[in-house]
Parts: C-alpha cells; sequence; structure tokens
C-alpha cells in the first residue's frame, strides 16, 4: 500500500495539484484500497466456505469443523487489521487505541471467566480430536451419540432420545466407545448342579460358531468360561468382536439364544 501512496502522491504533484487535495485523494484512495481488500478476502472465504460445504461427503467431521473454524478467525482477524490501517490512513494513533482494547479485553475476559474456559476447551477437543460428531462416549453420568462439537457446547443425545449439552469446560474426563473394534459380552447364569460340559459340547460351539457369518462381526463368540461363583449360582461369559458400535443387538440376540439352550438342556437333563 506504501508503493500505491507513493506512486499517486508523486503523480498528483506532477499534475500540480495542491498540497492538501493530494493528501486527501491518498488517503481516500488507501482507504478505499484497503477496504476494497477486506471485500475480496470476505468473498474468498464465503468461496472456500461454500466449497467445503459441496464436498461435505468426502470431509471427515473434524476436517469440517477445523477448516470453518480457521476460515472463520481468519476471517475476522483480517477484518481487524483492515479497520486498523483504515484508522491508521485517517491519522489516528494506534497505540492508545490498542491499548484501550487490550485493557477492555482483559475486563471482559476477568468477567467470563467460564466462557473462556469453554472456548480454550473447544479449540483442544476440535484439534486433539477428543471426540467427533457421530461418536458413542459418556461423560460423567451421561452416556450418548455426539451429534455436535461446538467451540462451547457438546451436545449429546442417549438412546431415549434425551438431549444434554455439555460446556466443554465442564468435560474432565470422557469414555469414547468409537475407536476401534466393539467387545461384546454375554454373562449368564446357571446353577451348581448345571453340568457345565454342555458348554463346550459341538450343540452349544455350533451356537456360538453360527454369529461367525453375521455382518459387523470380525471374531465370531467366544465361551470365556466360569468368571465368578457364589452360593447358588455360577457366573458364565461369552464374548465377541463387532464393527465399532454394532455389538448391542448381537448381545440381545445372544443373551435369547443362550437362554433357549440353557432351557433346552434343563428340560432333556432335568437338573435345573
Amino acid at each position: 500500500m506504501d508503493i500505491l501512496k507513493n506512486f499517486l502522491t508523486e503523480w498528483l504533484t506532477s499534475l500540480q495539484f495542491h498540497p492538501s487535495i493530494v493528501q486527501l485523494l491518498v488517503t481516500t484512495t488507501s482507504i478505499l484500497g484497503w477496504v476494497l481488500l477486506g471485500f475480496i478476502m470476505h468473498i474468498s472465504a464465503k468461496y472456500i466456505i461454500q466449497r467445503l460445504k459441496a464436498k461435505e461427503k468426502k470431509m471427515v467431521k473434524r476436517q469440517k469443523t477445523v477448516a470453518a473454524l480457521i476460515i472463520a478467525l481468519v476471517k475476522y482477524i483480517f477484518w481487524f487489521v483492515m479497520i486498523m490501517m483504515v484508522l491508521k490512513e485517517l491519522g489516528l494513533d494506534l497505540a492508545p487505541i490498542l491499548a484501550s482494547a487490550g485493557i477492555l479485553g482483559f475486563a471482559i475476559g476477568f468477567g467470563a471467566q467460564e466462557l473462556i474456559k469453554d472456548l480454550i476447551s473447544g479449540f483442544f477437543i476440535i484439534f486433539e480430536d477428543a471426540f467427533g460428531v457421530g461418536d458413542l462416549i459418556q461423560v460423567g453420568d451421561f452416556s450418548g451419540r455426539v451429534i455436535e462439537v461446538g467451540i462451547r457446547r457438546t451436545k449429546l443425545i442417549n438412546w431415549k432420545n434425551e438431549i444434554r449439552l455439555v460446556n466443554n469446560g465442564d468435560i474432565k474426563v470422557i469414555t469414547n466407545f468409537s475407536v476401534g473394534e466393539s467387545v461384546g459380552v454375554v454373562e449368564f447364569f446357571v446353577t451348581p448342579q448345571f453340568d457345565l460340559k454342555v458348554f463346550y459340547g459341538e450343540k452349544f460351539v455350533d451356537l456360538l460358531e453360527g454369529y461367525a457369518t453375521k455382518p459387523d462381526m470380525t471374531e465370531a463368540p467366544t465361551f470365556v468360561g466360569v468368571v465368578d461363583t457364589q452360593l447358588h449360582m455360577i457366573k458364565l461369559r461369552v464374548t465377541f468382536k463387532t464393527l465399532n458400535s454394532r455389538q448391542f443387538g448381537y448381545e440381545r440376540d445372544l443373551k435369547r439364544d443362550i437362554h433357549m439352550f440353557i432351557r433346552e438342556t434343563r428340560e432333556e437333563t432335568k437338573v435345573y
């Protein structure tokens, strides 16, 4: 911009304009130049955002969130710089303005500590990819699927369609169930008189192996064995692996099939 100002000053002076008119024209042109540059930046940012929306299906949630965040930050910072440059062209001293802005920002920040804490936590959640939209997580005593990750708040919804808004600054410990394969666990009880050998027999093994070809099943159910004993009950366990968060339906199905198997065995052996 200084090159343009020098060129205009020399050109207008050569045309024998009055120095005050030269100064006015140079200042006006400089301001218009900064404003034009700001509009170009604004239009460019809007174009990039539209392009991101057009490619929404090809981008993961974190990429879209971070890209939009960076674009917004760049746009606001650029407009702030534009305003400062315009004020400078008008001959105002920027030092007192920046000092006042710093004091005002400190006062606002002191009165909005919770908000600033939420914003900072939101940045770290997004950039560290702690969790994303669609992940199944637990925050405190609430488990649900993430439907929105904002700079200030995170929105969760559970299987009852209950929605909870959690301030990012309040998220201290999370459990993310959407990382890697999911492990399904089915536990059931039998009496001490029940013959445990049937769970190693061909019929029960075939029941478990029948799940190997199920969609989303990555590791067929395996009989772990006895995991706890009580005076009147024995606890047994079966485990398997599925694609992420796909184990719940198979747990219900397997519990049903194991219950039917135990009932049939009791009717055959008359041992309850």
